[in-house]
């Protein structure tokens, strides 16, 4: 009984697949929500980042930030979002925690000066 064992090659290496990576992957067409919701939850991964940031530098980056997904869940929540990945998950409930954190912030650049709480 002869077999033989053919060397196995990824896809990327053997010419009869083609090019494999990201660009190759099927991707449905996103809605126009969809689009929202994604470009929203951008802005609150760069919020997050921002506030752990916070007190290593200026708070305008976190007021930006803030403003920036409040107008973009808002504009998703009136494209009918209802769910989103940001932790929250409800884009109600992400709007008004970036309230309150755009609150603060402008509280604390303009009352305080931009100095620590603390």
């Amino acid at each position: 009984m002869s077999s033989t064992i053919e060397p196995i090659f990824p896809a990327s290496i053997d010419p009869a697949f083609g090019p494999v990576g990201p660009a190759s992957y099927p991707r449905r067409q996103l809605t126009k929500p969809e689009k929202y919701e994604r470009l929203a939850f951008t802005f609150c991964r760069l919020g997050t980042t921002g506030l752990i940031a916070w007190a290593l530098g200026p708070p305008l980056f976190v007021l930006i930030v803030a403003l920036a997904a409040i107008v973009l869940y808002a504009r998703a929540i009136t494209l009918g979002v209802h769910w989103t990945k940001c932790l929250l998950r409800r884009p109600t409930l992400i709007i008004a925690f970036w309230a309150v954190v755009a609150a603060v912030d402008l509280y604390w650049l303009v009352a305080l000066g931009g100095r620590s709480l603390v």
